[in-house]
């Protein structure tokens, strides 16, 4: 585990599996959340349409994001329930693995979306730079630490480099969240006179 902990504070950006059953809580409650929300993103935006989705995923976990958020938390609970570790069941597990196959094909290789991701990938770098220089300042003002410190345990924020405090942040929005930071941020604002 040390050398675990050593490489993810060398890079940041790095992605390691879980190491507790709390971070695998945290893991597959992350891919509870999009797996269907960023379907109906898709489906908002004309990427795809609900009957796309494979008849199987559509059967066991459902069409709709409060479908499958329901049978993904439901399975998980009881098929972990007792047990020392945390797991979907086989058939859900497969259907989940088929859904974001799907996810990936159909929505995050899509050409829209490509074509975007230059432009989101400055976003991220802009707001993790903007986060970063917040916490280097001590700026108490920003909503990295009204929104998200405050609510974390004394050991994390002392322990944490501020570059992986940076990174839990970011990588805990939703979409929504995210783009009203970088409006926020990033985007300047009008200045009221004061006539």
């Amino acid at each position: 585990m040390d050398r675990e902990m050593k490489a993810q504070e060398s890079d940041p950006t790095r992605d390691t599996p879980p190491m507790t059953l709390e971070g695998c809580v945290v893991r597959m409650a992350d891919t509870i959340s999009y797996v269907g929300r960023d379907i109906e993103d898709a489906i908002r935006l004309g990427l795809i349409i609900r009957e796309d989705i494979p008849d199987s995923c559509r059967r066991v976990l459902g069409d709709t994001n409060g479908t499958i958020v329901y049978t993904l938390v439901e399975d998980l609970v009881s098929s972990s329930l007792g047990k020392d570790c945390v797991a979907f069941s086989e058939e859900v597990s497969q259907s989940l693995v088929r859904l974001k196959a799907f996810n990936h094909e159909r929505i995050y290789m899509n050409d829209r979306v490509k074509k975007q991701t230059p432009k989101i990938k400055i976003m991220f770098q802009l707001l993790f730079e903007r986060y970063l220089r917040d916490l280097e300042t001590g700026n108490q003002d920003s909503d990295i630490e009204k929104e998200y410190l405050a609510g974390m345990s004394s050991d994390y924020r002392n322990q944490a480099s501020k570059a992986a405090v940076v990174r839990d942040f970011i990588a805990g929005m939703t979409d929504d969240y995210f783009l009203t930071q970088c409006h926020k941020n990033l985007i300047p604002q009008w200045i009221s006179s004061a006539f």
